[in-house]
């Protein structure tokens, strides 16, 4: 498996997954991705196996810390080892500064045979050895609860990278909870 920079022939494949992947509310308007990647302060990476596309990752980098902003595995692909193989792969080029996540808050549910795939997406993460960190926020009126690669990380901590992210605007887009 590798994990390169995507290149633009790969920009269909990866804004059609986004797409899949992601609810409209979650999903920040593709052209800030790309404008922000143009910067320096984005990027897209698609995840190969043997030459076949089957994911892809978006990061956003701050002075000390790094956002896994998105991250999926094609349908096609999951269920096979590639996205836990993909996480390590993503964890180990970010090694030098912490990385976070946000994830959807689980519901809980009583059927046990049937867990919210809320509660499954945070247990993938856990399992492959991302940390509860305490931190809730509402992001796009959605509320989050924030992984992360070291314990005791803060939602001050990851303000700056929040305001350069999204600009003046993100005081009315993210907010702690």
């Amino acid at each position: 498996m590798d994990i390169s920079t995507a290149g633009s022939l790969d920009k269909n494949f990866i804004l059609d997954l986004y797409q899949e992947a992601f609810p409209e509310q979650e999903r920040k308007p593709f052209s800030l991705i790309e404008r922000k990647a143009a910067m320096g302060e984005m990027e897209l990476l698609l995840i190969r196996e043997e030459k076949k596309r089957i994911g892809f990752a978006i990061v956003a980098y701050g002075e000390r810390l790094v956002l896994l902003d998105y991250f999926a595995i094609s349908p096609r692909w999951r269920g096979q080892g590639y996205g836990s193989a993909a996480l390590e792969l993503i964890r180990e080029l970010y090694s030098d500064r912490p990385l976070f996540l946000e994830i959807e808050k689980p519901l809980m549910t009583e059927n046990v045979k049937a867990p919210d795939i809320r509660q499954r997406r945070k247990a993938f993460y856990l399992r492959n050895g991302m940390l509860e960190t305490g931190v809730n926020v509402e992001l796009f009126g959605v509320k989050m609860e924030l992984l992360a690669t070291v314990p005791g990380l803060t939602f001050e901590a990851c303000e700056p990278l929040y305001r350069s992210l999204l600009g003046p605007i993100y005081r009315n887009l993210v907010k702690k909870i």
